[in-house]
Parts: C-alpha cells; structure tokens; sequence
C-alpha cells in the first residue's frame, strides 16, 4: 500500500531533537515500510513571520523555514514551511497554498491519506485528499480534543469539515475516544483506538521480573520534560511524606529551578536528585534499577514512558482519565492516581510498599502480559487493519 501522511508530529530535519518533536507517528510509519508498504510524510511546519525573530522559537522555527527531503529510516520526508501568526488560526488560503505545495512534491497517487493533530494539518490533508479523488483519515491527539472542547476549533469551521469529511477517524487513547464521542455523539464512521507500540528489545524477562518483585522498595522515578503539565511537584511533596524512599527525577525544562527549590524548602532536597536530561540507553538503565515509576501528569495524549518504566520491571502509576487510562489498569498491572493529587500518590505508594511479593509479582507479570501485546510490530499492523477496514468499508458503501 503507499500511504501518505500529514502531520507536524514529525521530525522536521535530520538529528531534530528529541525534545523538539515526538517520533510517535515515525514509528508507525517506519513499522510500515519494514511490512513492504511505501510512505511518504509531509510534516507540516509552522513558522513565524520576520517580525516575530526577537523570540527564540521564533528565530529557531525561522531557521527551517525552506523546503526541504530526506529519508529517515526508509521513509521518504518532505518538510513544508507553513507561515502563521502564534496562537492564532490560519486563512483559509494558507491551507490551500500548503496542500499546492504537498500536490507539487508528491511522487505518485497514495491509497490513502493520514492526518495526525488537527492543527494545522487536518484542512491540508482533506483539501489534498479531495484533490486526488482519495480516502482521509483522521488522527486526533489530546491537544485536538481540548480545542474542540474549548470552542477554538469552531471558529474555524476547516477543522470541522475535516472531521465530517474523514473517512475513517482514530484516537490515540481510549479517553480521547470516550472524550470525542461525548462532542460528536451523532458522528457514525469507523473509530479506531492506536496506541504506540514498545521495541521488544528493552522488554526485560519473566524471571528479571520476578526477582525485582523481592527487592524492597526504595527507588522512586518519574521522567519527563519538567514542566507544569507533568505534576512533578506533587510528586516532590509525595516524598516528604514517605519515609525511606528516594526519588530520581530524569529530565529537564523550564520548572527545574523551582522544583529544587521546592525540594529543599520542604526539606528533602537529600532524599531528591535531578539528573537532567539522559539519552535513552541511560534513562533504561535508571528505570531498571528503579522500583516504582510514578507520573501523575495532565494533558498526556498516551505517554510512551510508561511502557518502558513497566519494561524495566516498574510498578508503574499513572494518572486517571488520561492516555494511558486503559493500558494500566488499577492494580491490574499498575496503578492510576488523580493527575497532580498528593494525596492520592501518598496512599498508592505507601500501598504498593506495604503489597507482599506475591502482590508485586502478579502486578509485574501482568504489565509484562501487557506488554506482549503492544510490540510496535503490533501496533503497526493493527493500524494497518483499521485502514484497509476504513477502505473496504468506502468502497461497499460506493457500490
């Protein structure tokens, strides 16, 4: 199948840090090409005007504002600079003269078209779809949701067409799907939930799992980008009250200096270290020496970290009505909080201490059983089906 998608989820050049973009949606699309498909991105790349280069986001997206290919991985990649005033919506004639361009570039008539985030993707992909007589679908992530929720998207009616006009329409958690049924309860088309799935690589074994079941907890560990959304200073509080443990905090951001702060103002600055920002191979390592993985955080579309924690063998918590509400499942195979509550990560920690061995054991052979499920492999071929099912299902009903 060739397969074209259109997103600002992407790496926009080449070696884009990590922490500029997610590589989510790569992932997916360089499952495909290893399956024998051919893909090709357009990452949508929005860019300030002149005027805005005083800011340094601005004078950093200013400086990728060409067009520009590569391939990465075996997927072919085509930036197109996209020029938008900040935190305002854009013309329609912007979406056309970006869709032209993405028409201009495109090697070969696609199967189909895939459009992750709405903004500002989704009008380019439907305006492109429609021009070569093919099927769209629609992606949707938690920043989605929470612009259509707040009205913005409804001021401009592009993104809603974009949701009418989908083929087929995707959600990357099952609370973002529960959360569009609640805005869109009249919308009959095919749905589908596509989480991300784990290298099987890192998975450590049954009997690593095991054994860790029986060390005594002490190591608490969240990573994350240190910002407002992650709740990390809930976390910082939670440790005060809980005698014994340390916690590690992997990650950097803007929040760093007044989470210290934070740290020895309630006097655990002993018990708290900060270790910045590590690679990957690293941030493994301290998640398999570490005994419970806790983030309690808000606005997190899925949250790739959590399945790596529960990995390495990490009692792992997450936050309820989130993303990753539905793949852990309280004290199935981990254990959900309310985002940002001290007092409700206290009483799971201290909980999950007090759990005997064979308690710890059955939480980690369960998120291992979980795990097992949701191999990247695996996930790009359930998606693989949701498109050819999107297709299939067109098709019957043009007959």
């Amino acid at each position: 199948m060739r397969i074209v998608v259109i997103t600002n989820l992407y790496p926009a050049y080449i070696d884009q840090p990590a922490s500029e973009n997610t590589m989510v949606v790569h992932f997916f699309s360089r499952e495909w090409v290893r399956q024998g498909h051919e893909v090709e991105v357009f990452v949508i790349w929005p860019y300030y005007p002149a005027f805005f280069s005083f800011l340094p986001v601005g004078r950093r997206r200013r400086k990728y504002s060409s067009e520009a290919s590569f391939t990465l991985d075996g997927v072919q990649i085509t930036r197109i600079p996209f020029e938008k005033f900040p935190r305002l919506l854009c013309s329609e004639r912007a979406f056309s003269g970006a869709s032209e361009t993405i028409l201009g570039h495109m090697k070969s008539k696609p199967d189909v078209v895939i459009c992750h985030r709405m903004d500002p993707s989704a009008p380019i992909a439907t305006e492109v779809g429609k021009r070569l007589g093919v099927k769209c679908l629609l992606v949707l992530h938690k920043s989605d949701l929470q612009n259509l929720d707040n009205g913005r998207y409804y001021k401009k009616n592009a993104f809603v067409r974009s949701i009418w006009n989908a083929a087929g329409v995707a959600f990357r958690s099952e609370y973002l799907h529960r959360w569009f049924d609640g805005l869109f309860p009249e919308l009959s088309k095919p749905k589908a939930v596509l989480k991300s799935g784990l290298q099987t690589d890192i998975v450590e074994t049954s009997e690593f799992f095991v054994e860790k079941a029986r060390r005594p907890i002490r190591r608490l560990l969240i990573v994350c980008r240190l910002i407002k959304d992650k709740n990390v200073d809930s976390v910082i509080r939670a440790t005060r009250r809980i005698p014994d443990i340390n916690l590690e905090i992997v990650g950097d951001g803007p929040h760093m200096g007044a989470l210290k702060r934070l740290s020895e103002k309630i006097g655990v600055e002993d018990r708290v270290s900060f270790t910045g920002r590590l690679n990957h191979s690293e941030t493994l390592s301290r998640m398999r020496a570490a005994d419970i993985f806790a983030m309690p955080s808000t606005r997190e579309t899925f949250g790739m970290v959590y399945l790596e924690a529960m990995s390495k063998g990490c009692i792992t918590i997450g936050s309820r009505n989130q993303g990753i509400d539905g793949t852990i499942v309280d004290g199935h195979n981990g254990f959900l909080v309310d985002a940002g509550d001290t007092e409700d990560l206290v009483r799971k920690v201290s909980m999950i201490r007090d759990l005997s061995v064979y308690e710890r054991e059955r939480i980690l052979l369960n998120a291992l059983e979980t795990l097992r499920d949701m191999t990247e492999e695996r996930a790009a071929s359930f998606y693989m089906s949701f498109i050819e099912d999107v297709l299939r299902r067109d098709e019957s009903n043009e007959l």
